[in-house]
């Protein structure tokens, strides 16, 4: 059954790998709190020899070995662990040993069975303890825990352990790398238990430091046990944050979005919430990943996300509901070398910003051979470069986005296309280098190095030429000698590619790419393609083109949807991918939901007057956010989400249920009560018409807080257009001609809502 409170941001879990890797852990933990791991029929300490195993070799310079108590194996924690990659640590005022596995955390206390996973209390069968002076814990546990694969060979008495991905067949649910430690501290400042970097303590070799505050040093205001100052070391990222972000109660709060440095303008990312936040902990690891945690949230987004081309110092982000009790949203950044960083929220708690320094452009320098000149561009980080052409015909600006230019301008000698170049500084932290051009114009295309770039001018491909500022395609008409108006065309927007196919004889045009990256189009590239020529403009947002002719040309031209069509809706088929919705008499809401949708397209696409546009054409995972933003970008002005629906309490199926719902959701600012065209009177239309068309049960409007309402900024509404639970119900629903009657009852609703506009 599809859950609706899901959809307002009351998760039970993350979703995705997450969830499959909690289901594992808590199924693991309900076998272990009935099996026995060793055959071993003597209750506690045995003290007989017991091998240890991993990855196929025998582990045999332990200075503790493994030990087997109430038929549990026991091994030292430090030495057993750090061999898979880890750095294991203990808190001597809490008697815990705690490990950091990528995205989990166990937390483990001395003669205890009870272990903190994330948040949530699991029993395990023998607890952690201390034996000649080793801290000693059960193997399997934190080992499976992490996506390990124990074993147990009787006859040679020994634990086999494998590493996830080493041919168990075991999939590795465990993150992003190796064991961290992380220990625990309690604040009395502030009655809550907070991580901090620490050091196992060894008795008989007992540290200067466990890195813990003592008593004597606790943290001054503001700076909490998650966010302890980091040892000098010129490798890792430096906290230059002026604020510290105090704790306030507030009620529960969704984290709606993270905008990058490319929404941002800044060198910064910027996590959105719905209400304010409660509270903010944040940490450096020794692998130099920087992991931000909001407290009291819940997120509406996860993954991993874009950061090439940001020019910022972040090799990746990743975000994550680290746990749900208590509710924890998490972002972790891949921090680039010795970068610094500093983290603030807003006045009203509702945006936390994560900034980085920019990125300084060390060195710019030219060079030139017989077919084209060449500008090597040197920093920090790769540098983010867009390409303006307003100064044509007499030079091109490069602006490098979130960068400090410290390099004097140059020549470029001899120069096919340019001249010389200067550099500078502009006003809103951005830096340029401005190329002056000869006589020719060039084309030019950009190559990206791990912290470099390379602009190259060079020869366009023959009888084309693209215009920046007028987003235009210029094709010869005495090479093309062929009707490029009629061509057949391939809108592949969800991939940001449109083609037009050509004849075989358009190859004398040429082949290759012009890399044209003004913010619209990426680049124009021809290709030969079977029997017939590609033109295909890669482009950096979902455009529409229109073609027209002149006396010796041919110009196609870019534009955005809302510039042609006064009328566009996106049609949005519920759920895809590894998300299939409610299952149930052999309907997947999800392969039903796309069926629909086609339909609804074809329709669509053949009237003149609409622009539709689909959130998906297949079996594919998109986001509840990505669905929304989709239809912002495009600037559409109606989107309709198709759904089945399904009754069920308590996992019990209700088969009597049956009908039609429309779901809408209208903002406080966004649309006035009387205008005729909010979300509610969309509503009505398609509720009438569905119900007209089906003669189905009419279960009316419902107003609710659903993601791909709230977040879209036009007239929405979610279509539940039946229940697959109900045996007559689905079998209509299945059938090809009822799926017709609802594609045309949607069709002519969408009319009918763009006739009000």
């Amino acid at each position: 059954m599809k859950n609706k409170r899901e959809e307002r941001g009351r998760r039970i879990f993350n979703g995705g790998l997450r969830a499959q890797r909690m289901a594992k852990i808590f199924a693991i933990a309900a076998v272990l709190a009935a099996v026995l791991f060793l055959p071993v029929a003597a209750l506690g300490y045995e003290d007989v020899a017991v091998r240890l195993v991993i990855d196929g070799g025998e582990v045999e310079d332990l200075t503790a070995p493994p030990i087997i108590v109430n038929d549990r194996t026991l091994v030292p924690v430090r030495e057993v662990f750090e061999r898979v990659g880890g750095v294991v640590g203990w808190h001597e005022e809490h008697r815990q040993v705690s490990l950091f596995y990528g995205d989990d955390v166990l937390v483990m206390t001395i003669d205890e069975t009870d272990v903190n996973l994330n948040g949530y209390v699991v029993e395990m069968q023998t607890p952690p303890i201390i034996h000649n002076e080793r801290t000693m814990v059960p193997l399997r546990f934190p080992a499976e825990m992490f996506g390990f694969y124990v074993n147990w060979d009787d006859e040679e008495r020994a634990a086999v352990v494998s590493s996830p991905g080493n041919g168990n067949g075991v999939e590795n649910n465990g993150g992003n790398g190796g064991l961290i430690f992380l220990g625990y501290y309690d604040d009395s400042a502030n009655d809550s238990a907070m991580f901090l970097l620490s050091h196992e303590h060894e008795p008989e070799n007992e540290p200067e430091s466990d890195g813990k505050f003592a008593e004597d040093e606790l943290p001054p205001p503001g700076v909490t046990a998650a966010n302890p100052q980091t040892p000098a070391n010129s490798a890792l990222a430096r906290d230059v944050s002026t604020i510290p972000i105090q704790t306030i109660a507030h009620e529960p709060t969704t984290l709606i979005a993270l905008h990058s440095p490319r929404e941002t303008g800044a060198a910064a990312f910027v996590a959105f919430s719905s209400s304010p936040i409660s509270e903010v902990q944040y940490f450096l690891l020794p692998d130099n990943r920087l992991v931000v945690d909001i407290h009291n949230a819940t997120s509406a987004f996860s993954g991993d996300f874009d950061v090439t081309g940001l020019g910022v110092p972040v090799g990746g982000v990743r975000a994550a509901q680290f746990s749900q009790i208590p509710a924890v949203a998490r972002i972790v950044f891949d921090v680039i070398g010795a970068a610094e960083y500093s983290i603030s929220l807003s006045a009203d708690r509702t945006q936390l910003t994560i900034s980085f320094a920019r990125n300084r452009i060390s060195a710019v320098s030219a060079g030139s051979d017989a077919f084209s000149d060449v500008l090597h561009i040197q920093g920090d980080v790769q540098p983010s470069i867009t390409v303006s052409t307003e100064g044509f015909p007499h030079f091109i600006t490069l602006n490098i986005e979130n960068a400090d230019m410290a390099a004097p301008g140059g020549i470029f000698a001899p120069g096919v296309f340019a001249s010389h170049f200067d550099t500078g500084q502009n006003a809103d932290g951005s830096a340029f280098v401005r190329i002056f051009v000869r006589e020719a114009w060039p084309s030019f295309s950009i190559s990206q190095g791990a912290n470099s770039a390379e602009f190259m001018m060079h020869h366009a491909i023959s009888g084309l030429r693209y215009d920046s500022v007028n987003r235009e395609l210029r094709i010869s008409r005495h090479l093309a000698a062929f009707d490029i108006q009629n061509a057949t065309r391939i809108n592949d927007y969800l991939r940001f590619n449109y083609t037009f196919v050509l004849p075989a004889t358009a190859e004398i045009l040429g082949r290759g790419e012009m890399s044209v990256p003004d913010g619209f189009v990426n680049s124009v590239s021809l290709a030969r393609v079977g029997e017939n020529v590609h033109l295909t403009f890669n482009t950096a947002r979902v455009l529409s083109f229109t073609v027209f002719a002149e006396t010796d040309y041919y110009v196609i031209r870019a534009h955005l949807p809302r510039e042609v069509s006064p009328f566009i809706v996106v049609i949005d088929p519920g759920h895809g991918g590894p998300q299939p919705g409610a299952s149930h008499n052999g309907i997947v809401e999800k392969d039903f939901a796309l069926t629909v949708s086609q339909m609804v397209m074809q329709l669509l696409d053949a009237d003149p007057f609409i622009t539709a546009f689909a959130t998906r054409h297949a079996d594919t995972y998109v986001s509840l956010l990505g669905r929304a933003e989709f239809a912002n970008n495009i600037g559409a002005g109606l989107f309709v989400s198709l759904h089945a629906n399904a009754a069920s309490r308590n996992r019990v199926v209700n088969p009597d249920v049956q009908g039609i719902e429309t779901w809408y959701t209208i903002g406080e600012l966004e649309y006035a009560a009387n205008n005729r065209t909010n979300s509610r009177s969309i509503a009505q239309i398609f509720q009438r018409n569905l119900i007209i068309a089906t003669h189905a049960n009419d279960r009316g409007l419902r107003n609710g807080e659903l993601v791909v309402l709230r977040e879209t900024e036009m007239p929405s509404v979610l279509l539940e257009l039946g229940f697959l639970t109900s045996p007559d119900e689905a079998a209509r629903l299945a059938s090809p001609i009822y799926q017709a009657m609802l594609a045309q009852a949607i069709y002519q609703s969408i009319v009918e809502a763009f006739a009000l506009a």
